[in-house]
């Protein structure tokens, strides 16, 4: 398979990953898929609609939600009147994700602590047919968010 080949399917398995892990539209996905593959120093409006094949009205939307959502922005090149889009700070895409998930941990967490507090008041026996296998579990989640927030911080400690 040649590069340009290998790069396509790659494209468009990433392509599928970023609809379902960040709930993009197919195209925006594929864009994105696109600017985290390219060897170029960004892309223009025009390779992005050369890329994709779709519309005008279509590769301009999905560029504006993905700068709105953080994914990418765009700079310009003195004597160049064009846009050039390229992926937000790499670390910042990967700091994000894992807040987002260290977010819903927590969330997790404060959830099964209600829930069990709510059983040791009014269901003794579900209550401790239950305890040993949620502090396996919330040992679990509390390591996980250890790790989480260890990776975050050196995330921030590497771009600085």
């Amino acid at each position: 398979m040649s590069k340009e080949e290998s790069k396509q399917v790659l494209i468009e398995e990433l392509g599928v990953y970023f609809e379902t892990e960040y709930d993009l539209p197919p195209l925006a996905a594929r864009i994105f898929a696109n600017l985290v593959v390219t060897d170029e120093d960004g892309l223009t409006f025009e390779d992005c609609l050369e890329k994709r094949g779709a519309s005008k009205s279509s590769i301009s939307t999905s560029l504006n939600l993905l700068q709105q959502i953080g994914f990418i922005n765009y700079f310009t090149k003195s004597g160049d009147r064009k846009r050039y889009f390229k992926v937000t700070r790499k670390d910042a895409i990967f700091s994000n994700k894992l807040k987002q998930s260290l977010k819903k941990l927590e969330t997790e967490c404060k959830m099964i602590d209600k829930v069990a507090t709510y059983n040791q008041k009014y269901n003794a026996s579900k209550y401790e047919e239950n305890k040993e296998k949620k502090e396996i579990y919330l040992n679990c989640l509390e390591e996980t968010k250890r790790i989480f927030k260890q990776t975050i911080n050196d995330l921030k400690n590497f771009q600085e």
